[in-house]
């Protein structure tokens, strides 16, 4: 083989790999963490003061695995209000599920109930109007 043909051939497969490439990068699907971010992004400094409230609880509330549940446990030295629990998964918005939690210190969700896979729990409750918020992964 000469020069000529092992450059054409160099190039040719160059060329075959950049397509590959491209072809494979635009028929990955990509989401965004959420659809809203550039209004999260303006509340964050509120996100950053909840997360910095939890530090000041002697007892926080738990969020736990069991053989069969996600469980989140709050103690009964508080009360709390408007609580929220957030499972977010981060390669696909669609199996995200919003929780909200009234009127019990157990609550449970069945692992049934969810993909297995990574979520990111984000657990956000008040305490007389103050705002507090924990984050979690969690794997199911």
């Amino acid at each position: 083989m000469n020069w000529g043909k092992g450059i054409a051939l160099a190039l040719g497969l160059f060329i075959v790999f950049i397509v590959v490439m491209v072809v494979g990068f635009f028929s990955h699907k990509v989401d965004l963490e959420s659809e809203d971010y550039y209004q999260r992004e303006i509340a964050y400094e509120e996100e950053i003061t909840s997360l910095n409230n939890v530090n000041e609880l002697k007892i926080r509330p738990e969020v736990s695995l069991s053989e069969t549940h996600l469980i989140v446990e709050f103690d009964a030295e508080h009360n709390f209000s408007q609580a929220q629990l957030m499972l977010k998964r981060p390669d696909n918005q669609k199996e995200d599920k919003l929780y909200s939690i009234e009127g019990t210190k157990t609550f449970m969700v069945d692992k049934n109930e969810l993909v297995q896979g990574i979520y990111n729990a984000e657990l956000s409750y008040s305490i007389e109007g103050k705002n507090y918020l924990q984050k979690k992964e969690i794997y199911i």
